[in-house]
């Protein structure tokens, strides 16, 4: 309509970010964001050097830290 004004609209955000863990890749001198697998079992890093795959698991005895460290 004439006169009106154009207001943007905000951006949707999700009701709930996918969970992630940080990687530092030693051997690569590299950090990686991982993203929890869709099934909420496990997290999948690969080294981007030498490609070595590590997974951790997900589960109620687990720990509360976000951020590892890994030697390849």
């Amino acid at each position: 309509m004439p006169g009106e004004q154009f207001r943007p609209q905000p951006l949707a955000r999700p009701a709930m970010a996918r969970p992630s863990i940080g990687v530092y890749f030693r051997c690569a001198n590299a950090y990686v964001r991982v993203f929890r697998s869709a099934d909420a079992s496990h997290y999948l890093a690969r080294c981007p050097n030498c490609g070595r795959t590590i997974r951790f698991r997900v589960g109620p005895n687990g720990t509360n830290q976000r951020f590892f460290e890994v030697t390849c």
